[in-house]
């Protein structure tokens, strides 16, 4: 009964069935992606974000490889957030406790 209405249904051989060989690995794969990278000028700029840039519709997101994420709501949105970003930029910057390099990513999130 290898087949019956057009399915094959033997089981697939372990080094087909995908990257993770154990259980274990598939679920320290899965929590590894939920984890997030610490950053005491990222807290901060979190807790201070709608007093530093009132006027910008997005708020930050995550801190990822020396990446700052910036959210915003929609496309629109994007297109309006993004001639603010040198301004941006330059004004985190001068933050007490900011990185030498700055790279600011926009991204559509809710």
């Amino acid at each position: 009964m290898a087949f019956e209405n057009g399915v094959n249904w033997q089981p697939v051989e372990p080094a087909k069935r995908g990257r993770h060989r154990t259980f274990a690995s598939a679920v320290d794969a899965a929590l590894g992606g939920l984890m997030t990278e610490r950053n005491d000028f990222f807290d901060s700029l979190a807790d201070r974000w709608r007093e530093l840039f009132p006027d910008i519709p997005a708020r930050p997101g995550r801190y990822e490889d020396g990446r700052i994420f910036i959210y915003v709501a929609n496309a629109p949105t994007l297109w309006l957030v993004r001639p603010k970003l040198a301004a941006v930029k330059r004004a985190l910057a001068r933050l007490p406790g900011a990185p030498r390099r700055l790279d600011l990513v926009l991204e559509i999130r809710k």
